[in-house]
């Protein structure tokens, strides 16, 4: 994976986590920006989980990432018109 895919993807606006997969079949879910750190070189990632466990990452054998569909906004379908009576 690029640097650069990687620093986009944690530094979204609208963050959405994403799944990291590795050669060895290894996942590495990254659940908020907040708990991955970037080396300043890029090349190696470090990420926390919620149990505080960690991950050391080589960004080069970061073989893809899975995003999961933004969510589908929310239906005005049936809801009241604006100035209607």
């Amino acid at each position: 994976m690029r640097v650069e895919e990687l620093r986009t993807l944690l530094k979204a606006r609208e963050f959405r986590p994403f799944t990291l997969h590795t050669p060895d079949g290894a996942a590495v879910y990254v659940w908020h920006p907040d708990f991955a750190l970037l080396s300043p070189d890029g090349r190696t990632l470090w990420v926390y989980q919620r149990d505080y466990s960690c991950e050391m990452l080589d960004v080069m054998l970061i073989t893809r990432c899975s995003v999961p569909a933004a969510p589908a906004p929310p239906s005005t379908e049936g809801a009241p018109q604006a100035g209607a009576a």
